[in-house]
């Protein structure tokens, strides 16, 4: 099972930028009129749940965990499981907003199997390339790891073993 995970360099930097604008949007809600106290205390809760992402994925970085038959989304309050073979289609999004261009993940389960699963690259650590790594990794699907291999006891030899069993001694 091969584990896809954000970055906690780059969540922990988000969380404390975000940290920075909550209380700048508070400031701006506290010491202006009417319209700075709603636009400001708006951008304070927009900010605040952002927040919260930030801090539920600096604990538990871990996104996606993808098997040779299965895949886990690890998201914001659950973590949803869903077969390769139930995948109807995946593809890799591009959308550019106010000159920012950011690149989605896009996994589409089949009908009844439960809502698409979204995700930007921008957070995402470097190991697999960025989408379109993680993409060849759930089209080919993850190997499964070697099993741990037990340690071997030296056999024993037959004349240490008992004789007799149960019962009284000399029968």
């Amino acid at each position: 099972m091969s584990d896809v995970h954000f970055s906690r360099i780059k969540l922990g930097l988000a969380l404390v930028v975000s940290a920075g604008l909550f209380w700048l949007c508070l400031w701006v809600a506290m010491g202006g009129g009417p319209k700075a106290a709603l636009g400001g205390g708006f951008a304070a809760l927009v900010i605040a749940f952002a927040m919260l992402y930030f801090a539920r994925y600096l604990l538990d970085n871990r996104i996606l965990s993808i098997g040779a038959t299965e895949l886990e989304f690890h998201g914001m309050a659950s973590t949803r499981r869903l077969r390769l073979d139930q995948i109807a289609l995946m593809r890799v999004e591009t959308q550019t907003v106010n000159y920012v261009t950011t690149r989605y993940l896009v996994i589409e389960p089949h009908q009844g199997h439960g809502r698409t699963i979204k995700f930007a690259a921008t957070l995402l650590e470097g190991r697999f390339g960025g989408c379109e790594g993680v993409a060849d990794l759930i089209t080919n699907g993850a190997p499964d790891p070697e099993p741990f291999p037990l340690p071997r006891r030296a056999p024993t030899p037959p004349s240490a073993a008992r004789a007799g069993g149960f019962g009284r001694k000399g029968l």
